[in-house]
């Protein structure tokens, strides 16, 4: 497998969370809690944002999703918790017919280094945004 150029990957970060924030107009995106929901705002996201129900469980809160939703986008923490949960919700709402996308949080996830949750993706965001400006200066 080839390994992207720090350049490309890049790119592709910029391009996901730009698609996933157009998608989010009409799919609601799913988080765990409002410090997500203010990260995803300040990121220009316009769409709903749902958080996790803490008083609900992940079952009752996967029907109920399913009652409302045909799709959703899920952005978990990329931690153990994070992880542990939306490969629930996966399960979960897939058992309902409800279709998750899930590509900006593998790709978050794939940069558990620089981030390590939802939280973090404005700073990171804003950093490849402008190393990416710099480097078409050069």
């Amino acid at each position: 497998m080839m390994r992207l150029s720090a350049k490309d990957n890049t790119e592709r970060i910029l391009k996901c969370i730009e698609e996933t924030r157009e998608k989010n107009k009409k799919v609601p995106i799913i988080v765990e809690g409002r410090n997500d929901v203010i990260a995803l705002r300040r990121l220009e996201f316009s769409g709903e944002i749902i958080k996790l129900h803490s008083r609900m469980s992940v079952e009752d809160f996967s029907t109920l999703l399913s009652r409302r939703y045909s799709e959703v986008i899920l952005l978990l923490d990329w931690d153990h918790k994070g992880r542990k949960l939306t490969s629930f919700l996966i399960r979960h709402l897939a058992a309902y017919g409800v279709k998750t996308d899930f590509s900006l949080w593998k790709l978050c996830f794939s940069m558990a280094s620089q981030m390590s949750n939802v939280e973090s993706l404005p700073s990171v965001f804003y950093r490849l945004v402008s190393e990416s400006e710099t480097s078409r200066h050069i």
